[in-house]
C-alpha cells in the first residue's frame, strides 16, 4: 500500500513539474514571436515525451504489476 502511496506522489510531483514548464511556454509566448513561441511549445512537449512519459509508463506498469500479484 505505501508503494501506492509513493506512487500517487511522484505522479503528483510530475504534474507539478508539468504545470510550471506549461506556464514557461505560456510566458515565452507572451514575451516572444511566433516562431519563436513554437519552438519552446515543440521542446516542451518533447520533454514530457522522453521524460515525463516513459516515467509515467514505467510507474504504471509496476503498479499492474503489483495488482496482479
Amino acid at each position: 500500500m505505501s508503494e501506492q502511496v509513493d506512487v500517487t506522489h511522484e505522479l503528483a510531483k510530475l504534474q507539478q513539474r508539468v504545470e510550471h514548464l506549461e506556464k514557461r511556454v505560456e510566458k515565452a509566448e507572451s514575451k516572444q514571436g511566433p516562431l519563436r513561441s513554437l519552438w519552446e511549445a515543440i521542446r516542451s512537449i518533447l520533454i514530457g515525451l522522453f521524460i515525463v512519459g516513459p516515467v509515467a509508463a514505467i510507474i504504471l506498469g509496476v503498479l499492474s504489476a503489483l495488482a496482479g500479484k
